[in-house]
């Protein structure tokens, strides 16, 4: 709650066209559904760095989805789109508030896939919004289309890159003879920063392609080293 509205700076015909069009909804109806209590149980209230403000944060996660975004469009809309700040009611000027790393997108989605509330965050969402327009959901036409979020997708590329990398590393350091054995196109996508970092240019619209790149990877770096022994 606010003693004075934080959005007076904005001109009449400006915010008449962010309440009638899906910031002003997003934030009026879709903000307050989020179940951030299901979430904000896996963070400690004393203990850890300070987190980020959970409305917010989920709320970047289902705008993700919608515009199919990668990590970094999502990084640079949550820092200077208007429209953003807007729909998730962030008022204030400091990095704190208006700045998102990748690494807490991808921490968030990760909590929320590893626990299935996915289903839960998207549900309470399309609750609200039935109860708003007034859709009989007992009805539906044979031609509905079903929205699925790729959450769960994009949470298992990062977990297959990571760990690959990871392990890369690992050979190279400590076994540079079988390191020499891994395809040269394997250590270029997962080892350079470059090739590691497409892997946050993922939209959510291509992960299954994505997951199915890295799950191939995984498997050929498994058969180029099934015969080593240590």
């Amino acid at each position: 709650m606010n003693i004075f509205d934080p959005w007076y700076l904005l001109t009449p015909k400006r915010r008449q066209l962010l309440d009638a069009g899906w910031p002003g909804l997003f934030r009026e109806h879709i903000l307050p559904s989020i179940p951030v209590s299901k979430v904000a149980k896996f963070f400690d209230a004393s203990f850890g760095p300070p987190t980020k403000e959970l409305y917010s944060l989920l709320g970047a996660l289902i705008l993700q989805q919608a515009f199919d975004l990668t990590d970094e469009e999502t990084v640079q809309q949550y820092a200077f789109n208007i429209q953003w700040h807007y729909s998730l009611n962030i008022t204030e000027e400091s990095d704190s508030a208006k700045y998102i790393s990748p690494k807490t997108l991808w921490s968030g989605r990760n909590i929320i896939v590893q626990n299935g509330i996915e289903a839960a965050i998207f549900n309470a969402g399309t609750e609200r919004l039935a109860e708003v327009f007034r859709v009989k959901t007992d009805d539906q036409r044979i031609d509905s289309v079903h929205i699925k979020s790729n959450m769960r997708r994009l949470s298992r590329i990062g977990i297959f890159a990571e760990s690959i990398h990871t392990f890369l590393v690992n050979l190279r350091r400590g076994q540079q003879q079988h390191f020499e054995m891994v395809d040269q196109e394997i250590v270029d996508r997962y080892l350079s920063k470059q090739g590691l970092g497409c892997f946050s240019q993922v939209k959510p619209s291509d992960s299954r392609k994505t997951l199915t790149q890295v799950s191939k990877d995984l498997f050929n770096l498994v058969a180029q080293l099934k015969d080593v022994r240590k």
